[in-house]
């Protein structure tokens, strides 16, 4: 198996590929305005904590679905749980929704200065922040 980035080979960065998805009339995807960094799969392997809190308070229906597939992996084995070894139930409660965000928001301010106003380096050779320092998720999300 070869991985292939053809907008990457082409020397297309993110502003680019944005710049052809509105020329295009298809624009950004709508979870991207709300936060989601990697896909619009509601129960991504590779969302972030901050990710799953705006989940459940944006799209709750949604999350609820995410929590029930943890619940029914608990039935019949060992547990599964989206986010590490955090199951959504304890993630949910809003001391523990609260902390995320707090948590979330300092991650934001040391990265920037640390950084010196410049960001992490994203699929596409430009900079993006990566708030948790997670490693870039499944490929379908970044083919």
């Amino acid at each position: 198996i070869r991985t292939v980035y053809p907008f990457r080979e082409d020397g297309l960065v993110r502003r680019d590929i944005i710049r052809i998805l509105e020329e295009s009339g298809l624009g950004l995807p709508t979870y991207m305005e709300w936060g989601r960094t990697r896909s619009g799969c509601y129960f991504c392997f590779y969302q972030q904590k901050i990710e799953w809190v705006r989940l459940k308070e944006r799209y709750p229906d949604m999350f609820e679905q995410a929590k029930q597939y943890e619940y029914a992996n608990k039935l019949n084995g060992t547990p599964f749980y989206w986010s590490g070894n955090e199951s959504l139930s304890e993630l949910e409660k809003p001391e523990r929704m609260e902390e995320i965000k707090r948590n979330w928001e300092k991650s934001q301010q040391r990265a920037k200065k640390s950084s010196g106003g410049k960001l992490l380096m994203n699929i596409f050779g430009e900079s993006d922040e990566d708030p948790d320092g997670e490693k870039d998720g499944c490929l379908i999300c970044h083919v």
